[in-house]
């Protein structure tokens, strides 16, 4: 697993300058669904600081978490490029199936924009962290310690070493260059403006890895 030189950041306050944006949409010209021509659904974007999250490499001021429910592209890796000031999806599973009332009946495709800060994790809690993304790390950990039974939740994290649903399958290779991406984000499925969520399962996990050569992002999601 390839991760990111230095620490991890979860959601903080909110702020009217936060660096981090949960939801909104992608201004971004190619932004769209090649199987419904819909907007892609933005779970995340953040401004890159390198005082705090940041891709060594990454040409672009910003990242892009971006997702489609919809369509068949939850069905296998997704991913997508920044060339020329656009996006363009180089990766995807085509097809449409019924979607309707899936994840849940009126599935916002964009969801309200709510800006917040990034947190720095606490030593404690990656340590915590650690433990549980173990193969052979004890159930009873889970539940018998607090904090290691919040932090089985998949929440949203930038950077360092989340939890992991599934630590084995956390690799990727980029779909243009075949070297193998840093793991960049965890989303989970707190929207801040949806009771439902991204998703409607607290335990379904969107991982996104990048590839700061070939400015890719890749995603997969994984449910508990």
């Amino acid at each position: 697993m390839k991760i990111l030189p230095g620490d991890g950041y979860i959601v903080g306050s909110a702020s009217d300058n936060g660096e981090l944006s949960i939801g909104g949409q992608c201004s971004f010209k190619g932004a769209i669904s090649p199987n419904t021509g819909e907007a892609l659904t933005q779970f995340a974007c953040a401004r890159l600081n390198p005082e705090s999250f940041w891709i060594p490499g990454w040409s672009v001021p910003e990242i892009h978490f971006l997702y489609s429910w919809k369509c068949n592209i939850s069905k296998g890796d997704f991913s997508y490029r920044y060339v020329n000031g656009d996006l363009e999806v180089v990766e995807f599973t085509e097809g449409k199936d019924d979607c309707e009332g899936f994840p849940y009946d009126d599935y916002p495709v964009l969801f309200d924009e709510v800006l917040l800060q990034l947190q720095r994790m606490t030593k404690e809690d990656q340590a915590v962290i650690s433990e549980l993304n173990k193969p052979d790390c004890d159930p009873d950990f889970k539940y018998d310690n607090n904090r290691a039974f919040e932090l089985s939740k998949p929440m949203h994290q930038l950077g360092g070493v989340p939890y992991l649903i599934s630590p084995d399958d956390a690799v990727k290779d980029c779909p243009i260059c075949g070297r193998e991406m840093f793991l960049v984000a965890s989303i989970g499925n707190n929207s801040y403006s949806q009771n439902e969520g991204f998703s409607g399962n607290d335990f379904v996990q969107v991982v996104y890895w990048a590839c700061p050569e070939c400015c890719v992002v890749s995603t997969r999601n994984f449910c508990d």
